[in-house]
């Protein structure tokens, strides 16, 4: 078996699932490995607008069959309204979805826990539950997927329920027709032991979500996400070894965006940023708050591409900067006052301009850049290096 990773090495919403729709052909599995319904993955199918949060994004390749894997959190009301999206547009996702047993469930309660906390609030986070779920998890509480064959299944899901309506004096939601409707989804659908079941597969896509600057060891703490988005993630997430690691492409936007609180060394406001935010469509596919902008940062570059190990850069929306009279990005300094380096703009990815900002990335980084993303749509790339069989 070996494994490909895709992951981004910003603070997320890099275009990771673009990138994995592209490769997703040329693998037998694409596994999501981390995070949840916190994810919004943006794809073109036929010219149709598609966010996956709890899919991965192989789902609308024939043939490839599409893993949840054991690092997932899963929101049952969320994955059955997902499939149901993808059976409108005539993808009949029950085919080729595989769950693992291992993955954890989050329920009503969680996503309530994050209304009546300031702990979401204060973070920023996308108020869908994971954090909550992941903290039932490592305390041995949480409820996995395995469990929806037990016969005291929804007295389990009812006693977490109440051990956290304990904490406050509010009556949490109630379990909705879409939460059973998702459950029943999961009864129906395979599911699997990952460490068992995935090595009879020669090569597998590993689909990261979020970005490594927001891991929950690695990333800007406390403004993280609370599982591993780094490449340690597949290890634990799929129960891989890491001898069976091959490729990591790291996808990077040409500038950078953040959603929530945080540090943001590059950040910029006013004109500029606001040229960012419209032309690129810069507001979340999960929460659809607006982005916050800046420019590329080597410095946290470097650091996202030694931790994961990356071999391949995707480089994404270099177009949504065309027209700008100069690029800015930054090389070194302290994050209080960085310094940066300056480029001529350009008006079209042809340009000499974007080439020369292309090799400094390359000559600055020590990765090959693979592949530039020329627009929103599948077949809006240009490949700049072949791919390895």
């Amino acid at each position: 078996m070996r494994v490909d990773v895709v992951l981004g090495l910003q603070w997320g919403d890099e275009g990771k699932g673009k990138v994995v729709d592209v490769l997703a052909g040329g693998y037998s599995v694409v596994a999501r490995f981390q995070g949840g319904p916190n994810a919004g993955h943006t794809l073109y199918h036929q010219g149709q607008k598609v966010v996956l949060h709890q899919v991965p994004s192989g789902i609308f390749h024939e043939g490839v069959y599409c893993l949840v894997g054991d690092g997932v959190v899963l929101d049952p009301e969320v994955l059955w309204r997902e499939v149901e999206g993808l059976r409108a547009l005539g993808i009949t996702a029950e085919e080729r979805l595989v769950i693992s047993q291992r993955a954890h469930l989050i329920l009503p309660v969680h996503r309530w826990l994050e209304e009546v906390s300031a702990e979401g609030e204060k973070i920023g986070t996308t108020r869908r539950g994971i954090g909550p779920a992941y903290a039932d998890r490592y305390a041995r509480r949480g409820i996995p997927v395995a469990w929806v064959d037990r016969a005291d299944f929804e007295e389990a899901v009812q006693a977490l329920t109440r051990y956290h309506a304990a904490r406050f004096a509010a009556e949490p939601p109630p379990f909705s027709e879409a939460f059973w409707a998702g459950v029943a989804l999961l009864r129906r659908l395979p599911r699997v032991e990952v460490g068992e079941w995935l090595p009879q597969f020669d090569l597998v896509l590993a689909e990261g979500s979020q970005g490594t600057m927001l891991d929950v060891f690695a990333g800007t703490y406390p403004y993280v996400t609370s599982s591993h988005t780094t490449v340690a993630g597949v290890l634990a997430g799929l129960a891989v070894p890491a001898q069976a690691i091959r490729e990591v492409y790291g996808v990077t936007k040409a500038y950078a965006t953040r959603v929530g609180e945080g540090p943001f060394p590059t950040e910029i406001h006013g004109e500029w940023a606001r040229w960012l935010q419209e032309k690129g469509g810069e507001r979340g596919s999960t929460t659809g708050r607006l982005r916050r902008c800046g420019w590329l940062d080597l410095v946290a570059l470097r650091y996202a591409i030694r931790l994961n190990g990356v071999t391949r850069l995707a480089l994404t929306k270099a177009d949504v900067l065309s027209g700008l009279p100069e690029v800015y990005v930054r090389v070194g300094g302290p994050d209080e006052r960085p310094t940066y380096v300056t480029f001529q703009g350009w008006e079209s990815l042809q340009d000499r301009s974007f080439e020369v900002f292309v090799e400094f990335l390359e000559a600055e980084l020590g990765v090959p850049v693979w592949g530039i993303s020329t627009g929103p749509a599948r077949e809006e790339w240009r490949l700049r290096s072949v791919l390895r069989t």
